[in-house]
């Protein structure tokens, strides 16, 4: 709980606006107003999804995978990171289900599970210690359920990304598979890599829901957005995380 209320605070967009409020009350000395009036024109220029685009773009650095990209790299299974539960869902039973973003990633590897004819591993713990519920088990029951898709392996005890690397393996490597598909979110991919490489993975990186859009910006891409904070906080979570990786593994 005290990391996911630091990474709240410490993380943009919440730590301009920290910074604009100590800024205004500090407005009679001359770094206050220059603090305030920084971090506000900093939190409305990362509130433009064409700023935010642009910095996924640099950052998502993963392409997709290509059509052929199977056809020499010969992999044994298909791994799928878990993404996060969403609680209170009354509508569900045990009002416990997968996160948006886990499901994005499930839609994707059913469809390459099934174009490359790969068995599937689904890795992902509770999202807090005294959860009951596996990620891996949601996971397994609405591939299986509702994308038609069979699970092989489900990884239950992992709590981040390092752990799925290292859990996975530990599973895998018992039935001697090394090469694998990887599916997650392509603004999670660069840390995800880095992670089950380090872990003994040779990793084919299948990354999916990129944030930057190639193309031409659209009008609303000029307007402020919650959705650009949004996915600014993801960006930033990775960007910091990949440090925090590099130090400790």
């Amino acid at each position: 709980m005290l990391v996911y209320a630091l990474q709240s605070l410490l993380l943009p967009p919440v730590l301009l606006l920290v910074l604009a409020l100590v800024g205004v009350l500090a407005d009679k000395r001359k770094w206050g107003r220059s603090m305030a009036l920084t971090s506000l024109v900093l939190l409305w220029l990362l509130s433009l999804p064409i700023v935010v685009n642009r910095l996924a773009q640099c950052w998502e650095r993963v392409p997709p995978l290509p059509a052929n990209a199977a056809a020499t790299f010969k992999p044994g299974a298909l791994v799928v990171i878990g993404g996060g539960l969403q609680f209170d869902t009354p509508e569900y039973p045990g009002q416990i289900t997968l996160h948006p973003r886990n499901l994005l990633r499930l839609r994707y590897a059913a469809k390459l599970a099934w174009e490359l004819g790969l068995p599937v591993l689904v890795s992902g713990g509770g999202a807090l210690a005294a959860d009951d519920v596996a990620e891996a088990d949601l996971m397994a029951a609405i591939l299986d359920q509702e994308f038609k898709t069979p699970v092989a392996w489900q990884e239950r005890d992992s709590r981040n990304t390092a752990e799925n690397a290292r859990f996975s393996w530990d599973l895998l490597s018992q039935y001697g598979i090394n090469d694998i598909v990887l599916v997650t979110q392509a603004y999670h991919m660069p840390r995800a890599l880095m992670a089950f490489r380090q872990a003994g993975f040779n990793v084919l990186p299948a990354p999916t829901a990129f944030i930057g859009r190639n193309g031409d910006p659209r009008f609303p891409d000029w307007l402020p957005s919650p959705s650009a904070w949004a996915n600014l906080f993801l960006l930033a979570h990775e960007a910091v995380g990949m440090v925090w990786y590099r130090i400790r593994y």
